[in-house]
């Protein structure tokens, strides 16, 4: 991190930057995409065409600098401390929010230790706490907060005062927890008169005993959540106080409610006298029979809201009610004749469907048990401001009388309270606890009629949840459903997921989902992956080493074929796909034994790998859903990549996940940069170069030479698989329109201490020079010279400034190469180290899909896959895999076939499978011809 005497920005616009040669895989000729709400820091200042020109570096925790030039209106400027309070915001968006937001900036920038907080956690927004730290932690930049939560919420932190081993506070266990500035503002409400007026409302003294009586018969406390039925519709909003109103001689209980939507007046204060705290135009005092509580009105209307489900609502169909007792909608609806449908729809979910049409008619011939009430009107506005939009619920009305006074002794007509508690107190039963085993992550199953499917996203208690107690899991369910949100749970944001798929139910009625699980009849997931079975396949099973066309049709190609997909999985299909169907250097890691650095886990991953997936698409050409679904979960549990088990990924994302972060793999490749000790390694190699508009129609082998020649860096050893990824940004992007994969790739000039020809002579080359690329012929194996055609090369006046360098040429080598040029008397050939291609994997609008070799050779048949190629069924069906053979793919990647690849100008003139293997390739696999297994 630069100091503080530097300049610091945070970029307003999406920019494309350069990175500079820091590291080895990135050189600075490569074009980066430069998100807003990067921090930035300015190195430099430029007048361009009379506009002044800022040149700026990124800046984060990984050292990964990038270069951007701007205009001044393309960034923000700020302070140091301001720069080190959005430095920890992980999410470019984010911090870009805090920014344009300046009151919650200095409001970080001024809170001290000992402020009180409001903090929002994962499923747990706004919780009070205290703050006890505030500065850097360690392995981390920026400013961050040490927060103690209230005593209230102790258990739902994550520590105790001790981040990464080193204490900062003391507190309880779990009580504590560590957040950047985004994750918490000033509690601007507490003080002692709020915390007293909001949680003592009954011990005011203008409350007497009648008043409280009509308190506690509403049920409403601070926090619910509340609906007054408006001439538009009903409007949702939360308590906020409940009393009697200053100044006022009349005896009347009223509730402050912050309104969702802006159908109030003011902010919470009455006269000169503050109330509560609300959003500008969303408060409102409103008669506390003006209004009842969400949750009832929910019931009332017989099904889930979309933006307040209610999970306490059992999936069962409703009874059905005669046509004539149908309610009318909401906004055409009588006061008296919603609250009689309000009383029906509670006695729904506690009398069987009989009984509920009975209390309907029962209810419906009873007089109102309510008086009648006047039209909303304002009776007077809050804080004397003028009335906006929106009527404000603030009204004229009769004291109401009870409602069990109106009932005669006798008359045989049991209060509602009445039904409800002798329900309660003959039908009680314990809630039935949860399965232990449900988790972040798990699959399950809701139990209703018919099952619904879901991955549990979040579990926790929801925001004002009342008595008992008892988790909730957050649903993403498979498909979407009506009563679906996308992650919401009233205000709070509690996960993410798309529209209409997140759903909130008792953590009790979810069940692991039987389709995953092996004790499963056989034939029990017919309806969802269809009725073929892929049983466990022990042992090692190895792939032919190659096939006849007449075997692959009959064998491997049709429908049914492959691996199934499932719920976003393509990227994991495909790439599984070429990885392990017709090639064993992926093996290493399906026999490694499991070492004490290893995960718990591993043992697991690897028989999942192996006997659930690999095993059987070798020996039975197919491979069901449910035994992917099974690695996702694994991958989802143990790594650090959220939403493996459902959202869409990247084929990079998941080798990095299981080779690297599980099963703890050895590198395939090791680089190293010209003049540079330190060595880099990776399981992948990005092609960033500057694009050549010389190359009409780039292969692969061009584009990996020019790569490796514009990074200036070698390969250190000969890998024993190397994966190339398109010059491409994204799944939009495309550097060229198309490029044809190299059925081998000639890696001898970027190898380090590989012997090389002199491309004059045809001798051992002691010598290679960058600068006479494309000066004797195209390719790397140009630029290497011996000493003597060296010399000849660089006295012309052209070259005469070039700088060369030594090749590093084993002496073994050098030394039989000599002997051989004795005995022969002429230069003897020098082998070139080439690699074999095996798989393409290719993306088109978000979908992957695999090209494959069936074996070892040039002439080996390659076959194409897809695992979404076809559905059976709608939300309850399944996906069709399907292989198909690929006649004319050698024949098209041919270099003979290059000049009418280019001719055609339209890619719709091309085969549809040459045209995806052109044009929509992602990434290369190449394998080295002598090297079978990985090592």
């Amino acid at each position: 991190m630069s100091n503080q005497n530097d300049s610091y920005y945070i970029l307003l616009k999406e920019k494309i930057g350069k990175k500079k040669e820091k590291g080895i895989l990135r050189t600075t000729s490569s074009k980066v995409e430069i998100l807003p709400g990067t921090l930035l820091c300015l190195i430099d200042e430029e007048t361009r065409d009379s506009r002044i020109i800022w040149v700026l570096e990124t800046v984060d925790s990984d050292n990964n600098h990038v270069e951007v030039s701007c205009a001044p209106n393309d960034t923000g400027q700020l302070t140091y401390n301001e720069f080190r309070l959005l430095l920890p915001i992980p999410v470019c968006q984010e911090r870009l929010s805090i920014f344009q937001d300046q009151n919650w900036l200095k409001e970080g920038a001024s809170l001290i230790e000992g402020e009180h907080v409001l903090v929002s956690l994962k499923g747990l927004p706004d919780l009070p706490g205290t703050i006890r730290y505030k500065g850097e932690l360690p392995s981390s930049k920026g400013i961050q907060f040490g927060v103690e939560l209230a005593p209230e919420h102790r258990g739902k932190g994550t520590c105790d005062g001790v981040f990464r081993k080193k204490r900062f506070f003391t507190c309880d266990t779990n009580s504590a927890v560590f957040v950047a500035i985004h994750k918490l503002r000033k509690d601007v409400m507490f003080s002692s008169q709020h915390r007293h007026l909001e949680q003592n409302v009954y011990q005011t003294p203008h409350i007497d005993n009648d008043e409280r009586k009509m308190i506690d018969q509403s049920g409403l406390r601070i926090d619910d959540r509340i609906v007054w039925l408006s001439d538009n519709g009903p409007e949702f909003g939360v308590v906020k106080w409940i009393g009697i109103l200053p100044d006022t001689h009349r005896r009347d209980v009223t509730v402050g409610v912050e309104f969702d939507n802006p159908v109030g007046s003011g902010t919470g204060k009455y006269k000169n006298h503050r109330l509560f705290f609300a959003k500008p135009q969303h408060a409102s005092l409103v008669p506390i029979l003006g209004l009842m509580k969400a949750s009832e009105y929910l019931q009332s209307m017989g099904a889930t809201n979309e933006s307040y489900p209610e999970p306490e609502i059992e999936m069962h169909p409703p009874p059905v009610i005669p046509s004539h007792l149908q309610p009318t909608p909401v906004n055409r609806m009588s006061s008296d004749s919603f609250l009689k449908i309000s009383f029906c729809s509670h006695l729904c979910s506690i009398l069987g469907s009989f009984e509920y049409i009975v209390m309907v008619i029962l209810i419906f011939q009873m007089d109102s048990p309510y008086p009648p009430r006047e039209p909303f009107s304002p009776r007077r506005s809050m804080e004397d401001q003028p009335q906006t939009q929106g009527v404000n619920p603030l009204y004229e009305y009769q004291k109401a009388q009870d409602y069990s006074s109106r009932v005669e002794p006798g008359s045989g007509k049991d209060s509602y309270e009445q039904l409800v508690s002798r329900n309660r107190n003959n039908g009680s039963k314990s809630l039935p606890p949860a399965d232990p085993d449900l988790e972040v992550g798990s699959m399950v199953e809701v139990m209703a009629n018919p099952p619904l499917y879901g991955v549990i996203r979040w579990i926790g208690t929801l925001p004002d949840q009342k008595e008992p107690i008892k988790p909730i899991a957050g649903l993403e369910m498979e498909e979407e459903i009506s009563a679906g949100t996308d992650g919401t749970f009233g205000k709070h944001k509690l996960f993410a997921c798309p529209p209409k798929k997140a759903f909130f139910v008792p953590l009790y009625k979810c069940r692991k989902d039987k389709r995953f699980q092996e004790s499963g009849a056989r034939g029990g997931m017919g309806n969802n992956f269809g009725s073929i079975e892929t049983p466990d396949v022990g042992g090692n099973i190895s792939p032919p080493d190659s096939l006849d066309v007449e075997m692959i049709v009959k064998n491997v190609c049709g429908k049914q074929k492959g691996i199934q997909g499932h719920h976003n999985s393509c990227y994991l299909d495909a790439t599984l796909f070429a990885m392990f169907y017709f090639t064993t250097v992926f093996d290493g890691i399906l026999y490694r034994p499991r070492t004490k650095e290893d995960l718990p886990e591993y043992e697991d991953v690897k028989q999942v790998l192996k006997e659930g997936i690999v095993n059987p698409l070798r020996r039975y050409n197919y491979v069901r859903a449910d035994k992917v679904m099974k690695l996702r979960h694994l991958l989802d549990k143990l790594g650090n990549i959220p939403g493996m088990m459902n959202e869409e990924k990247d084929p990079e994302e998941f080798l990095n996940l299981l080779l690297g972060q599980i099963t703890c793999t050895d590198p395939l490749l090791h680089i190293r940069q010209d003049d540079c000790k330190e060595i880099q390694q990776s399981f992948l190699y990005q092609l960033f170069i500057e694009k050549d508009e010389r190359l009409v129609l780039p292969t692969t082998q061009q584009l990996f030479e020019l790569s490796f020649l514009q990074s200036k860096v070698k390969l250190q050893e000969r890998p024993s698989c190397l994966i190339l990824q398109m010059p491409r940004f994204g799944k939009d992007y495309k550097m060229y329109k198309r490029i044809v994969p190299s059925m081998e790739l000639d890696i001898t000039d970027v190898l380090e201490n590989a012997p090389r020809e002199c491309i004059i002579c045809g001798d051992l080359a002691y010598y290679e020079c960058k600068e006479c690329y494309n000066t004797h012929g195209a390719g790397l194996n140009t630029i290497a010279f011996c000493e003597s055609c060296k010399d000849t090369s660089h006295r012309h006046k052209v070259r005469v400034n070039h700088k060369w360098q030594r090749i590093a040429v084993p002496e073994e080598f050098i030394e039989i190469h000599n002997q051989q040029k004795k005995m022969k008397g002429q230069h003897p050939s020098i082998p070139r180290e080439k690699m074999e291609l095996f798989a393409v994997v290719c993306i088109q609008t978000s979908h992957y899909v695999s090209f494959v070799k069936c074996g070892k050779g040039k002439e080996a048949p390659w076959v194409f896959f897809d695992s979404m190629a076809d559905r059976m069924g709608e939300q309850s069906g399944y996906n069709i895999p399907e292989v198909k053979f690929c006649q004319d793919l050698l024949t098209w990647l041919s270099e003979e076939s290059h000049s009418e690849i280019i001719q055609r100008k339209d890619d719709k003139e091309l085969p549809e499978d040459i045209r995806r293997l052109l044009c929509d390739g992602y990434m290369c696999l190449y394998q080295s011809i002598e090297v079978s297994m990985f090592k």
